[in-house]
């Protein structure tokens, strides 16, 4: 499950962990997956010039905050960004909140990006509630947070 969009000239692509490698190498990773899913083996620490930023969720827990969060973090760099989750779902789902609200996509014009997470209802239900919820809302529509 990959995802690919720009949002205000910000490459922001969504994958699951296996395919991290097949991706351009990107200035902030997003990690949405949660501790238990995160194998000992693996580096604590980022490699040189790349901002690791933890943000641990789930379908069930997913929230508004969290969207704060990524949003912040987008806004923050010029990227590119990769977010990361296990098979994909959650990072698809908080990208495409993401640019949604910003390009002003319809839930259903978001879920045309990414139709194999329609088999999650508890994330396309978040999904279709924050695009509505934020379809009306013109101020810092732009993904811009003021310094």
């Amino acid at each position: 499950m990959r995802v690919d969009v720009e949002v205000n000239g910000r490459k922001i692509t969504a994958a699951p962990v296996a395919s991290r490698d097949q991706v351009e190498t990107p200035a902030v990773v997003l990690d949405c997956r949660r501790s238990t899913e995160i194998p000992t083996q693996e580096a604590p620490t980022p490699a040189e010039g790349l901002k690791v930023v933890r943000l641990p969720l789930t379908a069930e827990t997913l929230s508004e905050q969290d969207m704060d969060q990524a949003r912040r973090e987008f806004a923050r760099s010029p990227g590119p960004f990769l977010v990361l989750s296990q098979t994909g779902f959650r990072a698809a789902t908080v990208v495409l909140a993401h640019a949604g609200r910003v390009l002003g996509w319809k839930p259903e014009e978001a879920l045309s990006h990414c139709p194999g997470l329609e088999a999650n209802p508890l994330l396309v239900g978040f999904l279709t509630r924050y695009l509505v919820e934020h379809s009306d809302r013109s101020v810092r529509r732009d993904g811009n947070f003021p310094a």
